[in-house]
C-alpha cells in the first residue's frame, strides 16, 4: 500500500528547563530535554546518518542512505523515524523509482542542544559528546592521510582541515560573545552553496580556572570589560 505523502512539519521542541533567556540559543536550536530524546540521539549509526545527511547536502532514501553506510535499508528506515520523532530529520518528498513509492528524508539543521540542567541525564549527554568528537576525530585524521598521500598536494589542497589547542585569556563576557558569534556563523552556512564543501566539524572548550581579580586602571577605577555580560 503506497505511503501516504506527508509535507515538512516544523517540530516544536520548546526549552523546559534550559533557561534561553539566560543562555542565548541560535535560532532554530532544538533542545533535547529527555532521557528517551537523548537515547535516540546518542546511538552511533544515528549520529553517522544525520551527520551523512547534512554532508550530502540533499535529500536521500533509506536505501541512498544504506548503501553508503553498508547497513540494510530496513534499519536506516528504523533510525531514520526516530530521528524523525525527535526533529531531526524530515521528509523532503515522495517519488516513483521503478513503481515504487520512495520517500526522500532531509536533515532539519537544527543545532542540538542538551540539557545539561538535569543532572540525570548528564551521562547520556556526555556520550554524546564523545561519540560526536571521535566521528569529527576519524573523519579529520582520514582526510589528513588522504593528503598526505599526495605527494603533489599543497597545503592549501587541504582547506577545511584544521586542528588547533591551546589556551586563552577570556573575560566572561568575551566568552559568551565568541560563543555567541561562533555559533551565529555556524548558523548561518548551514545551507550548501555554490563553491562550496561540507566540512565536519567538532568545537569543545571550558573553563580550566577561575577568573583572576579584576586589577585598577591607574586612575583607581576597575577596567571596562568591551563584552559585558549578557544580562538575564
Amino acid at each position: 500500500m503506497p505511503e501516504e505523502t506527508k509535507t515538512a512539519e516544523t517540530w516544536q521542541n520548546p526549552a523546559k528547563s534550559f533557561d534561553s533567556s539566560k543562555t542565548p540559543l541560535p535560532g532554530g536550536a532544538l533542545v533535547l530535554h529527555t532521557a528517551e530524546e537523548l537515547k535516540i540521539f546518542v546511538n552511533p549509526q544515528r549520529m553517522r546518518l544525520v551527520n551523512l545527511l547534512e554532508t550530502m547536502g540533499e535529500p536521500a532514501t533509506a536505501k541512498m542512505l544504506a548503501d553508503r553506510l553498508g547497513i540494510s535499508a530496513s534499519s536506516v528506515k528504523h533510525h531514520l523515524n526516530k530521528l524523525e520523532s525527535i526533529g531531526l530529520v524530515e521528509i523532503d518528498h515522495q517519488a516513483h523509482i521503478h513503481g515504487i513509492l520512495a520517500t526522500y528524508y532531509r536533515p532539519t539543521a537544527r543545532t542540538v542542544v542538551l540539557d545539561q540542567t538535569n543532572a540525570a541525564l548528564r551521562p547520556l549527554a556526555q556520550l554524546a559528546v564523545e561519540h560526536s568528537m571521535q566521528q569529527v576525530m576519524q573523519g579529520a585524521l582520514q582526510a589528513l592521510a588522504a593528503w598526505q598521500a599526495d605527494p603533489a598536494a599543497a597545503w592549501d589542497d587541504a582547506w577545511g582541515l584544521l586542528q588547533s589547542d591551546g589556551v586563552v585569556h577570556l573575560t566572561q563576557g568575551e566568552a559568551l560573545a565568541l560563543r555567541r558569534q561562533i555559533l551565529d556563523f555556524l548558523e548561518n552556512h548551514k545551507t550548501p552553496r555554490p563553491g562550496t564543501a561540507p566540512i565536519h566539524f567538532g568545537l569543545v572548550s571550558y573553563r580550566a580556572g577561575e577568573a583572576e581579580p579584576k586589577g585598577e586602571s591607574e586612575d583607581g577605577k576597575q577596567p571596562n570589560d568591551p563584552h559585558p555580560p549578557v544580562e538575564p
